[in-house]
């Protein structure tokens, strides 16, 4: 018994880290040969890890915005307080190669003040 309870430890301290590694998408999902921008009144917000989101109602689409950790985005000033759903806010990223619709942002101007995420 104690044999397989450690055997599953082992397992778990493996593959786990893998699972999260293989979770996150990675930067090369996105097209850093190009630039978008959305422009519009934030709908959602999700701000916690791995990323914080938002979404952005632009005149052609709804853009997910994905945003760099909680964290990261409070060390440049941005929080959750700032974007709240109905804030017109301009978001300046690269695109996903896949999901339409998604940017990995570079910068973020919420009101009078721009963010530079990257």
């Amino acid at each position: 018994m104690k044999r397989r309870v450690a055997v599953s430890w082992v397992v778990l301290s493996v593959l786990l880290p893998v699972g999260m590694a293989y979770a996150h998408h990675g930067w090369s999902s996105y097209d850093e040969d190009r630039t978008v921008t959305a422009s519009g009144p934030v709908e959602e917000v999700h701000f916690e890890h791995p990323h914080a989101t938002v979404r952005v109602r632009a005149e052609d689409r709804s853009w997910l915005v994905v945003l760099p950790p909680p964290t990261r985005a409070a060390a440049v000033g941005l929080s959750s307080d700032l974007l709240r759903p109905g804030t017109r806010v301009v978001a300046a990223g690269h695109p996903h190669r896949r999901e339409a619709g998604e940017m990995r942002a570079l910068r973020i101007t919420v009101g009078d003040r721009t963010f530079r995420l990257r």
